[in-house]
């Protein structure tokens, strides 16, 4: 690493969620001087454990951190994932003139859900279709709607107020809830479409747009009925990869290009079927959650949260090598896999340190419910309770590594019951 790239600037990180310690560790090798802040105390945050500087401030508290600007002279401000930390830092970034990789117009066009769909529309990219936006459902004109349907607010995250409808009624009763779920009060009715769920990345450096990966996911349903499902694994290269680049890749380049960011990520998913093919149905102007980024440096030799810590402090992007972007992942099969958590207070973890011990293709983990603690009990992302990113040679030994994981870590509850979902080894060899 060059340790000069960032000397004399200094980068403040808002958050200690996922991809914060990544943005700080790489920024700080690079010779920024990093701060992390929000109300975690050091020993609750891997970012603030190795940043030069660890502040107790909320980044909901905006005079607060105004005034750390002000005085740290801070030269760039980023977060990880976090929708909330990286639009306090988009309207901090543009109060004090700083670099952001997009404007709240540009974030807006891809996370609402309503401007998306029309952004599809627009770029040709294959997408449900809709019923209806707005703030409530029509009084007239519900009768025209072919069921199931999804109803979902259009600007939430992690699955919550999402609903699968298989009448009126159904439709009529989840309206309040997905209402409930929009900081903005409008929610989407759109065509349920089956097939097989998939995340795509794209990069986008200097103004072009890349493939950075798609994945396979995996599902589990945590309660019966027509509810949403949480991914049991998240699997790189996705099956069907060789269908995506012909039939979405091209229009998804010309979508990510429409936009007019200059560096930046963007993610999507899908629903793919091999009847019906594509359907693209929402993204994010971000990472998405699983973070691929983590395996991507390792088989590809590029990251894409590299792109973002560069425009934040330079204002471009100057190590990012386009042409060494392989979705394929150079021969790999990497992965998240996730043990989905059932709900009810974690009484013991037994088996998860050795185990990711003995099993080297395993790069990262994360244990999200300590002991003693009350994991949800609902449907939507917050039920993933322990995750691995790894990194195989193969989908076979994929298969074996989550076998042997499996068979090595018990999660039971306060009461000796088996508490969470873990993925079945052999799924990964279809979708």
């Amino acid at each position: 690493m060059d340790d000069c790239l960032f000397k004399g600037k200094t980068l403040l990180v808002l958050g200690s969620n996922v991809g914060a310690y990544d943005i700080v560790h790489y920024a700080k090798i690079n010779g920024a001087y990093t701060i992390v802040a929000d109300y975690y105390p050091p020993e609750h945050s891997s970012a603030k454990k190795i940043a030069d500087e660890a502040v107790m401030i909320s980044t909901a508290d905006s005079e607060s951190l105004s005034k750390l600007i002000e005085d740290k002279h801070v030269d760039g401000i980023l977060a990880g994932i976090s929708e909330f930390n990286l639009l306090k830092a988009m309207s901090l970034s543009e109060k004090y003139a700083l670099p952001f990789f997009c404007t709240k117009e540009q974030w807006n066009r891809v996370e609402s859900k309503d401007q998306f769909r029309s952004l599809c529309e627009e770029t040709g990219v294959p997408c449900p279709y809709t019923y209806f936006t707005g703030t409530k459902l029509p009084q007239s004109g519900l009768e025209k709607i072919k069921y199931p349907v999804v109803i979902k607010p259009v600007d939430a995250s992690t699955s919550a107020g999402v609903h699968i409808c298989m009448d009126e009624g159904e439709l009529k009763c989840a309206e309040e809830d997905s209402l409930s779920h929009s900081s903005c009060g409008k929610i989407i009715v759109e065509e349920f479409v089956k097939g097989n769920e998939f995340t795509a990345h794209y990069t986008i450096s200097n103004g072009m747009p890349t493939l950075s990966c798609i994945d396979n996911r995996y599902p589990v349903a945590v309660h019966e009925g027509n509810v949403t499902t949480i991914p049991a694994a998240r699997v790189f290269p996705s099956l069907f990869i060789d269908e995506y680049m012909v039939q979405v890749n091209e229009p998804m380049l010309r979508l990510c290009r429409s936009l007019g960011i200059k560096n930046g990520v963007l993610f999507i998913q899908g629903m793919y079927d091999s009847v019906d093919g594509f359907h693209i149905f929402e993204a994010g102007l971000r990472s998405a959650g699983e973070a691929p980024y983590r395996f991507l440096e390792r088989t590809n030799g590029i990251n894409y949260m590299h792109v973002l810590v560069e425009h934040a402090l330079l204002g471009k992007s100057v190590t990012f090598c386009p042409e060494k972007e392989d979705p394929y992942m150079k021969g790999k099969c990497c992965g998240i896999v996730s043990f989905v958590a059932k709900g009810g207070r974690v009484g013991r973890i037994e088996g998860l340190e050795n185990a990711v011990k003995y099993t080297p293709s395993v790069i990262e983990y994360e244990s999200r419910y300590p002991v003693g603690t009350e994991t949800p009990n609902g449907d939507t992302l917050r039920q993933l309770m322990i995750r691995f990113v790894m990194i195989c040679d193969s989908r076979e030994q994929m298969a074996e590594d989550i076998e042997y994981l499996n068979t090595h870590i018990t999660v039971l509850n306060d009461k000796g019951e088996n508490m969470v979902f873990k993925m079945e080894p052999k799924r990964i060899f279809d979708y």
